[in-house]
Order: structure tokens, then C-alpha cells, then sequence
């Protein structure tokens, strides 16, 4: 299984595609859309998608995801603020976001539920 985190804003998004080790698995930027999940597809492995609970920026991403079958989770934004803070550099860092503040509180999810 992989965890894609994705960060999410009006026009644009960045996914970061992580294994259970913590290991890129793949990233992909542009724009907000059905072309992230086709991306995902081209990873050949069970998915789970961790997405800022944002819903007025997140919802049409949402909305994909949902009818095409794929598993999603919204993470609160107050548990992706420690992970982003030790990594930021000055200036944008939507990786840094994607991978780190949802991936990071989603395996822990998964290992608590497991």
C-alpha cells in the first residue's frame, strides 16, 4: 500500500506518493484535476489518499477520487503543522506539505488501526 498526500489549492496541486517505509514513491504538480489520478493509476499499488481536511478548496478533488473507487482521508490541518514546520525552507514548499503534513499522520492512522 501507498499513501499519496496531496496538498491542495484553488488551481494547483501537488501529490507525493510514499511507501510504508516512508520512501517516494512519486510526485506529481499541476493542475487541480482528474489528471492526479491518472498519475496515481500508473503506480500499480493499493492507494490511500491523504488530503488536508479543506473541503471549500478540496471538495472537487474529493468528488474524483470518490467515483473512481479510490480510498481518501481527510487529515485536520492542526495535525500536518508539526510535520511542515522542521522542513520549511523560505518561500513555497507544496511537497514539503503533501508529503510530510498528510502522509506522515496517516500511517500512524493505519499502524493504530492495524
Amino acid at each position: 500500500m501507498i499513501v499519496i498526500g496531496v496538498d491542495v489549492h484553488k488551481h494547483s496541486l501537488t501529490a507525493v506518493a510514499v511507501d510504508k517505509l516512508g520512501r517516494g514513491v512519486g510526485e506529481r504538480s499541476g493542475p487541480a484535476g482528474g489528471e492526479v489520478l491518472v498519475w496515481a493509476q500508473t503506480l500499480k499499488a493499493e492507494r490511500l489518499w491523504a488530503v488536508e481536511d479543506c473541503r471549500h478548496v478540496t471538495r472537487g478533488l474529493e468528488r474524483t477520487l470518490i467515483e473512481a473507487g479510490e480510498r481518501l482521508v481527510r487529515v485536520p490541518p492542526r495535525l500536518t503543522a508539526p510535520q511542515r514546520r522542521p522542513g520549511r525552507v523560505r518561500g513555497k514548499s507544496d511537497s514539503i506539505d503533501a508529503l510530510s503534513g498528510r502522509c506522515a499522520p496517516c500511517w500512524r492512522l493505519l499502524h493504530l488501526t492495524a
